[in-house]
């Protein structure tokens, strides 16, 4: 694993890379993780085949941070992200979001659809705020304690984990807090046309299974794909990274391009 950084225009975003394939994923982090949290999952991956790319977030990890909510909301995250991918240099690759890195992703997606092969949305925050039955941000450091999922992670993993988690600045917690609140992002899923696999964990109770498949009901039936795990929680990147990894080489190796012949013209 690499750990650098990644300018994306004025913000500094801190960014762990593995691997030296072709098949090129980014991972983007939920409501108060940071881009460590995707380490199982890169680790995993087939370092031949796929090139993985986890950012964090600005206030997350050694990203840039500032005082302000508002810099703190999914718009200003998805413009960051923007910002890192033209950096970058990157086209036609998968992008995966975690939580509220999944409403992140999704906003990216619907402003740069032309970039992106593909789109994984891993037990996204309720996209439409007004499904939410726990309050935004308000249950995730309390399951966390004792998430099903931290029980089968490495306990150095989720101590480096934590320990971003501990320098948190308060803003992004409250901008993150009243960003969630405000999402209609569902009513929107129609309009993408890229391959979107929706992964979940059975035993997700932050976000709850029956959001999980609302998001994958909102998208266009002829692209969609959906993956629950049995037992896993609201992280299943913690708790099963290797399924994850192969669940994710399957919908990158087999899934997208079946659609793409599927979807092209004779």
């Amino acid at each position: 694993m690499e750990t650098g950084f990644v300018q994306a225009g004025g913000t500094r975003l801190q960014s762990f890379s593995h691997g030296v394939g072709d098949e090129i994923v980014v991972f983007v982090h939920g409501y108060s993780a940071s881009g460590r949290i995707w380490r199982l999952v890169q680790e995993a991956l087939n370092p031949e085949r796929f090139r993985s790319i986890a950012l964090s977030n600005r206030g997350a990890g050694d990203s840039d941070r500032t005082n302000r909510e508002e810099d703190y909301t999914v718009e200003a995250f998805a413009a960051d992200l923007f910002g890192a991918i033209r950096t970058l240099d990157l086209r036609n690759f998968t992008l995966v979001g975690h939580s509220m890195g999944a409403a992140t992703v999704t906003q990216f997606a619907l402003d740069h659809q032309s970039v992106l092969k593909a789109l994984v949305l891993l037990d996204p925050a309720p996209l439409d705020a007004r499904a939410r039955s726990t309050p935004p941000g308000g249950g995730e450091r309390r399951q966390s304690i004792s998430d099903v999922d931290d029980a089968r992670a490495p306990a150095e993993f989720l101590q480096a984990l934590q320990a971003d988690i501990d320098r948190n600045p308060p803003e992004r917690a409250s901008g993150g807090r009243k960003s969630m609140s405000q999402l209609r992002l569902r009513e929107r899923l129609s309009e993408l046309t890229m391959p979107v696999l929706v992964v979940g964990g059975d035993r997700d109770r932050l976000v709850g299974v029956d959001n999980i498949l609302g998001e994958y009901l909102a998208l266009p039936i002829v692209t969609r794909s959906l993956q629950i795990f049995h037992g896993a929680g609201h992280s299943p990147n913690k708790s099963v990274p290797v399924e994850l990894a192969t669940v994710l080489d399957f919908f990158v190796g087999e899934t997208v391009p079946r659609l793409g012949e599927e979807r092209t013209p004779l």
